[in-house]
């Protein structure tokens, strides 16, 4: 990668929080194909690799299988998902250099992809630990040793952990790399994790849960997720979950959301469910269209734009 091409990579990072503002759909785990034809690797399955002290953080899940089916199938709708979670791929058309010739991988080799906050990211699926490790030594990083696969470090304090089945990125030189291995203690333990994961529902593409500790958080809202799930007709459509605080929280977040659902709005027709309960699970589904892409909250954040206010 050239100077030129890591700052702007490093750009890319400091952006993929805004980004991160709204896509994506949640699932929990299983072991069978989706509709779309994606990997069994589920959500689950990556939030347990995500510690728990990431609560906090927005984490974004892709199924890297599934999603570049979806995109071969209908570039017009899905072509916004068309990085699958992999910052080098951005950086890779940015620069018009393939992707397997500089870092020893592509997309190809990817099964899930899980950011995590604005500057990490763990990719599961097959890798060629020496060709990762080549590709980033004629990029000017050095190899470390590290117990689990080889670690490497670069010149702008950014680090590479990889493994045959895991590779993992920090921009941050402060921050290691995500785990190779699973922790013991992961955000997939956390209650409120899993009830939001349970609304969204278990054949998800594209996952983006918002993290607990966001400062600008709606006091009616915990947490909340924007989750697509492809049918089988080849269609998509995506779900909101937000558990909230109380019943009457519910009922503020549910007139909400119901706001952008009337006629002429751009989410009218969409169905909302103020839930049921001490904390309620608030939901809104709609189709994806021309109008609402899979992936269009990333850039006109409509919707979280609703939960954003002072705790």
């Amino acid at each position: 990668m050239t100077g030129n091409g890591r700052r702007v990579l490093r750009g890319f990072a400091a952006t993929a929080l805004v980004g991160v503002l709204g896509a994506g759909a949640a699932a929990c785990g299983g072991d069978s194909e989706d509709a779309a034809g994606g990997s069994a690797v589920g959500l689950t399955a990556a939030l347990g690799t995500a510690p728990e002290q990431d609560a906090g953080q927005i984490l974004t899940y892709t199924d890297v299988t599934a999603t570049r089916r979806l995109v071969e199938q209908d570039k017009e709708l899905y072509g916004g998902l068309a990085t699958y979670g992999i910052p080098e791929l951005a950086q890779a058309g940015y620069e018009n250099s393939p992707l397997k010739e500089t870092h020893g991988f592509d997309e190809n080799d990817v099964d899930t992809s899980l950011q995590i906050g604005s500057d990490r990211w763990r990719l599961t699926g097959r890798f060629d630990v020496n060709a990762v490790t080549d590709g980033l030594q004629r990029l000017g990083f050095a190899e470390s040793a590290n117990d689990d696969g080889a670690l490497l470090k670069g010149r702008n304090g950014d680090q590479v952990a990889v493994s045959a089945t895991v590779r993992s990125l920090s921009l941050s030189p402060d921050t290691p790399p995500p785990a190779l291995a699973a922790p013991k203690a992961s955000v997939a333990d956390d209650p409120s994790y899993q009830a939001v994961a349970h609304c969204v529902g278990d054949s998800t593409y594209y996952a983006t849960f918002y993290g607990e500790e966001q400062k600008s958080r709606s006091p009616d809202v915990i947490l909340y997720a924007i989750g697509a799930t492809a049918q089988a007709d080849g269609t998509s459509r995506e779900r909101l979950c937000a558990l909230t605080t109380s019943p009457q929280g519910a009922a503020r977040t549910a007139d909400k959301l119901r706001a952008t659902t009337t006629s002429g709005e751009r989410f009218a027709g969409a169905v909302v469910d103020a839930g049921s309960g001490k904390a309620p699970v608030v939901s809104m589904e709609w189709a994806n269209g021309p109008q609402a892409r899979p992936g269009d909250q990333n850039r006109t954040l409509q919707l979280p734009k609703l939960f954003m206010g002072e705790r």
